[in-house]
């Protein structure tokens, strides 16, 4: 049977800090809009569906996912910053790369509600932190040498992003950890980087 060589310890703390991130960031943001009595869904004169296409790896595994976004509703301003959210629907096609003990390819579907932190960058361009947490369903319980045991999985996302000022696109880096929570283990997460692409549909 084919096995990973373990992460580094180091290669643990950037993937543990890396999700600790998204999942702060998420949950910190909906805290505050909250808080702020902000509206969750005012989406007047955004676009209101955005095509997203992404690609991205990591050690062993490639993933490409298409997908449509709702929404670009504004939530708040606060110290230049601007917060909005929009809700990814997507389904991506993994891969697996050289010999490997399980499945070589699987599918999940995953829908995320998104958070975005904008500010102004140059001309009509935003700069953008793309925070996000949702539920995935992977078509395979053990892919390439990874056991996830389930096929329920939780999707965290973490982007740097360049924006139209009007909506229009968004391209920028992107990355992407999934897992189940432990909720059964063996639970083998993957951190999928890579460039997501998205435009007004």
């Amino acid at each position: 049977m084919a096995q990973t060589a373990p992460a580094s310890p180091k290669e643990h703390a950037s993937s543990n800090g890396l999700r600790a991130v998204a999942v702060a960031g998420t949950l910190a943001s909906w805290a505050y809009a909250w808080w702020e009595g902000a509206p969750f869904t005012r989406c007047d004169g955004a676009p209101r569906w955005q095509f997203r296409g992404n690609v991205a790896k990591d050690d062993e595994l490639r993933v490409a996912t298409v997908g449509a976004a709702y929404g670009e509703c504004q939530m708040l301003t606060a110290g230049g910053w601007s917060l909005s959210n929009q809700t990814n629907f997507s389904v991506s096609r993994w891969s697996a790369q050289g010999d490997v003990a399980f499945a070589k390819n699987a599918w999940d579907v995953a829908i995320v509600p998104l958070v975005h932190w904008q500010r102004p960058a140059f001309g009509a361009t935003r700069m953008e932190v793309e925070f996000g947490i949702g539920p995935a369903w992977l078509s395979q319980t053990n892919i390439g040498d990874r056991q996830k045991s389930t096929q329920y999985q939780f999707s965290d996302h973490l982007g740097l992003n360049l924006v139209d000022a009007g909506g229009a696109w968004r391209v920028g880096l992107h990355w992407r950890h999934i897992s189940n929570l432990d909720i059964k283990t063996p639970n083998n997460g993957v951190d999928f980087a890579g460039v997501v692409v998205a435009f007004s549909l």
